[in-house]
């Protein structure tokens, strides 16, 4: 006699969970490449430049900060979570026991773990590039603000826990029912559309004029809002069973 043990939905995820996060790791792999190369291309302007001078005095600005670093990585886990549903990684998943809402729950968890550590790749990288321009140059510097605050650190992580969300929803959707797919078709069709037509009517200044710790919190929960969305389509898209 043959007896099937019910294995509960988080037993799957946590294995599912250890499973992808081993397994993908190349995936942060690529991003400490990525950054490194960034890093010595923009090493000898930074993020942007400015020059004074008087008689016998001349003094150069430079500007070296996360932002470009962010949008970076940024793009990478954007890129990262949609290769998250692509074919290739799904049938990763036959190693373990799993379904589409299991594994959708556990690349939303890989890629929150993975964004932690792609902000300490990120701030790593930025200290390797001033350290070691300080190393090579034989010019004189005078370093400003050269710790992050808490808050800069908590933007980071909000901003690509968000750029993960949407990939891993617009990898979903596309996966997902007939229906999903023209919905998510049209809804970024007319974006486009929009965007094109009225680029002068959407105005960000005023959110970036906000307070570092309220954006990530608006990021936070329009991520939480994309990761639940992202674990509805799957569990629609489970095949029926009687």
């Amino acid at each position: 006699m043959q007896s099937l043990t019910n294995i509960s939905l988080k037993t799957i995820v946590i294995k599912q969970v250890k499973w992808k996060a081993k397994l993908y790791i190349s995936a942060l792999s690529s991003l400490v490449i990525v950054q490194i190369i960034f890093g010595i291309l923009t090493s000898s302007s930074g993020s942007g430049s400015s020059g004074h001078g008087g008689g016998n005095l001349n003094v150069h600005f430079y500007n070296y900060s996360l932002d470009t670093f962010l949008i970076v990585t940024a793009i990478w886990a954007f890129v990262v979570a949609l290769l998250f549903t692509t074919k290739a990684y799904r049938i990763d998943d036959l190693s373990v026991i799993s379904s589409r809402t299991s594994s959708a729950i556990a690349n939303i968890f890989v890629m929150i773990i993975y964004s932690f550590i792609a902000v300490i790749i990120m701030v790593s990288t930025y200290y390797l590039q001033v350290f070691g321009i300080l190393l090579v140059e034989k010019k004189s510097f005078l370093i400003e603000d050269l710790y992050f605050s808490p808050s800069i650190l908590l933007l980071c992580f909000s901003s690509l826990c968000l750029f993960g969300a949407i990939g891993l929803l617009l990898g979903t959707s596309f996966k997902g029912p007939v229906v999903i797919k023209i919905f998510v078709s049209t809804f970024l069709l007319f974006s486009f559309i929009y965007i094109f037509m009225a680029p002068n009517s959407i105005n960000i200044g005023s959110l970036m004029m906000l307070p570092n710790l309220m954006i990530s919190v608006l990021y936070l929960l329009m991520a939480l809002l994309c990761f639940s969305l992202t674990i509805w389509i799957a569990d629609k898209s489970e095949v029926t069973r009687k």
